[in-house]
């Protein structure tokens, strides 16, 4: 008998692959972008499709890198550290669908410095790999994109994914992002049915209030605290709400003072019908991107890519992203105890992804509590928190005794109960 010879599906070397990473003419962007809509269609067409708001979440997070020969390499200033750190900046456009994140676009950025060399010696960036790029390619606009304002960036993403189907009814972002251009650029996108909610800077900034004064955020809490302040007992919060008009653009100003909290913050969204709970529980979703984050660097090594060459670190974001995208569609699918054999070995990791979806809130709302009374800034703790390697492994040991303690029979039946 004639043996059955397998299939050979590719016979090329490693090689072959890496010179795939590297090739500048590989559209990554749109394959990304091609996963995330193929996602969004598998949902749909397997009866996943949802009625809750979906949103694109932006924010960024450091790619921190140990070889000064990567091209392009530099010094880029981590807010959670204070510190300057060899890496990249990672811009992530995520969308929301009610259920999971996932992401759908990205770039990566360099920082030039007071100096403008990115914090590297002459010596240091000459030995750096180099390469030439056709002019029209891929590649050479993610090289534009390094030192480009990830403001204008961040639009082009919105813009191209929405040409491409994805609609959604928020943009969620942090206050370092909020700001009066990206306020306009978001509400001209398809005739404004999109609108802006994020956090924004108590600083000088000034709006028009009704009575057409212009006052900054500490004058509009002094004059309205009393007439207009209310209390939140489900959020534990005073607030005030306020309507205005900030350089051409109706805006809905919510002032929040936590319980035990010595400053205010401030919530922004472009949407007048927006009830102050509705958007403190939408601006909540914008964790999520946190945890995507997390999972990408501490279980699909995100940021571990050695390549010298700046496609193949492009490339290689692209393949985590992808690979996240494919195990957050498959969780949405399978229960976690008849998974097939191909995501077999991510079982773990899985189990572990879908106890952060479902503590997340809970976490946030035990945390912020915890954090008013001893004064400090929830926001800031929460991302520092998030982004700690050795908080993260504390923190999914804790998730895991829940998991446990949630597949215990006595336990379900005494909650049923």
């Amino acid at each position: 008998m004639q043996k059955n010879k397998s299939k050979v599906l590719f016979s090329g070397d490693d090689n072959s692959f890496y010179r795939l990473m590297n090739n500048a003419q590989m559209n990554w962007r749109k394959l990304l972008l091609s996963f995330a809509k193929q996602f969004i269609t598998l949902t749909q067409t397997h009866g996943d499709e949802n009625n809750n708001v979906k949103c694109f979440i932006i924010d960024d997070t450091l790619i921190e890198k140990t070889g000064k020969t990567i091209e392009f390499i530099g010094k880029v200033f981590d807010h959670i550290t204070k510190k300057y750190l060899l890496g990249f900046k990672m811009l992530v456009l995520g969308y929301w669908d009610g259920k999971s994140l996932i992401a759908t676009d990205f770039s990566l950025h360099s920082e030039k410095g007071k100096s403008g060399n990115h914090g590297m010696s002459k010596k240091e960036q000459k030995k750096q790999f180099h390469k030439n790029r056709p002019i029209k390619s891929p590649s050479r606009k993610r090289v534009e994109e390094l030192d480009e304002k990830k403001t204008e960036v961040v639009i082009a993403m919105i813009k191209r994914a929405v040409k491409n189907g994805l609609m959604v009814s928020y943009v969620l972002m942090d206050s370092w992002f909020t700001n009066d251009n990206m306020i306009k650029s978001i509400r001209a996108i398809k005739q404004g049915a999109i609108h802006l909610l994020g956090m924004c800077k108590m600083d000088g900034r000034k709006y028009n209030v009704k009575d057409g004064k212009e006052l900054n955020s500490h004058q509009i809490i002094t004059r309205y605290e009393r007439r207009k302040g209310k209390y939140s007992r489900k959020h534990k919060s005073h607030y005030i709400t306020v309507v205005a008009d900030y350089k051409g653009e109706a805006v809905k100003l919510f002032y929040i003072k936590y319980h035990n909290a010595k400053e205010w913050k401030l919530l922004l969204t472009t949407d007048l019908k927006l009830k102050f709970v509705k958007a403190l529980e939408l601006y909540q979703i914008r964790w999520t991107i946190e945890v995507m984050f997390k999972e990408c660097k501490q279980y699909l090594r995100l940021g571990g890519s050695q390549n010298t060459d700046f496609d193949g670190q492009i490339a290689d974001a692209t393949i985590v992203l992808i690979t996240h995208t494919i195990l957050t569609l498959q969780r949405r699918f399978e229960a976690y105890e008849t998974m097939g054999e191909l995501f077999r070995g991510s079982q773990q990791y899985l189990l572990e992804l879908t106890l952060w979806e479902r503590i997340l809130k809970v976490f946030i709302k035990m945390l912020q509590q915890l954090l008013e009374i001893v004064s400090l800034d929830v926001e800031e703790t929460i991302e520092k928190i998030m982004k700690s390697q050795k908080a993260g492994k504390q923190l999914l040991a804790m998730l895991s005794a829940l998991k446990e303690l949630d597949d215990n029979p006595e336990y379900k039946s005494k909650t049923a109960a």
